[in-house]
């Protein structure tokens, strides 16, 4: 009997990117029961550094970097990646293969007693580094503070239930893989709350020229999630921007077509810019530079500096 072969699956420490590592092999072994796959857990610079908010890093990439190399020096055959940590543009030699279906893309905001924003008091603390979530949640909450958050999903709920935080703002996908449950009132919208690019979505990342191991990566790619991401993803990359700026984009598909809603703003002073158009799924990439376009052109009229986010 020939020997199955194994695959090296390279995943960060965390307890979450543990798990969804572990999801993502068990979606494989189902579709390829002829094979085995062996998980090292390898630390980035953003595991091994959490007192330093995500702003002040140099560079990008800080969550995936390390996985990178250990694929690209033959210790790992592929990555499995939170595609929001991911740069616009990968290493020489590597590609995104495969994208399994997305999870939820909200994000949550979770108080110790269950309310909402509105209900929280003017002056309150929220936890977050994010300058995404502090532009648009400011349009709801414009006297709140907001304190940089660090941290496992563990730690941070431990963080407000020490009194740290009023409340916290984490990404609804970390903690459904993880098994947590909440109330439904502890979701923002995607109208008020525009996710992350590629929030919810994991990237499965190998050597570009590896044709099995994209050929098994392949076989547990979601269609939809794919087309999606590349939209909201060519309009990071016309922009340039990361997650040190205020910036989102989400796209839905319905049917052949596919909705790109996009945000962009300035901390201080306080402006925000919301825009969306829509394509068929063939243009899904063009729709996203299109859309990165107009946004350049409307939010510089406004005095929101695009030119930074190079």
């Amino acid at each position: 009997m020939k020997p199955k072969k194994t695959y090296i699956v390279a995943t960060r420490p965390s307890p979450l990117a543990y798990t969804q590592t572990v999801q993502v092999v068990n979606l494989l072994v189902e579709k390829n029961p002829g094979c085995d796959f062996k998980i090292i857990k390898i630390s980035t610079q953003g595991d091994t550094i959490t007192d330093q908010p995500l702003t002040e890093f140099e560079g990008t990439g800080v969550f995936v970097k390390e996985l990178e190399q250990a694929i690209l020096q033959g210790k790992a055959d592929f990555a499995v990646n939170s595609l929001k940590d991911v740069p616009c543009v990968q290493p020489n030699g590597l590609i995104l293969a495969s994208f399994p279906k997305r999870e939820d893309p909200r994000d949550v905001f979770i108080t110790r007693d269950n309310k909402t924003i509105q209900e929280l008091h003017d002056n309150c603390i929220i936890g977050t580094g994010s300058p995404r979530r502090i532009v648009q949640l400011m349009t709801m909450k414009p006297k709140a503070i907001f304190k940089a958050l660090r941290g496992n999903i563990g730690t941070r709920l431990k963080k407000l239930e020490e009194g740290q935080y009023d409340a916290i703002v984490i990404a609804a996908a970390g903690l459904k893989r993880l098994g947590k449950t909440l109330t439904e009132s502890a979701y923002l919208s995607v109208s008020s709350c525009l996710p992350a690019i590629g929030q919810g979505t994991i990237a499965l990342e190998c050597k570009k020229e590896d044709q099995e191991t994209i050929s098994l990566l392949r076989s547990i790619n979601d269609n939809n999630t794919e087309i999606a991401v590349k939209a909201e993803r060519s309009f990071m990359i016309t922009i340039g921007g990361g997650c040190k700026y205020p910036l989102a984009a989400y796209a839905e598909i319905n049917g052949v077509l596919i909705n790109l809603s996009a945000m962009t703003g300035n901390l201080n002073p306080f402006k925000i810019h919301r825009i969306s158009n829509q394509s068929t799924i063939i243009n899904a990439e063009e729709l996203g530079k299109t859309l990165a376009e107009r946004m350049i052109t409307e939010a510089g009229k406004m005095g929101i500096k695009m030119s930074d986010y190079k």
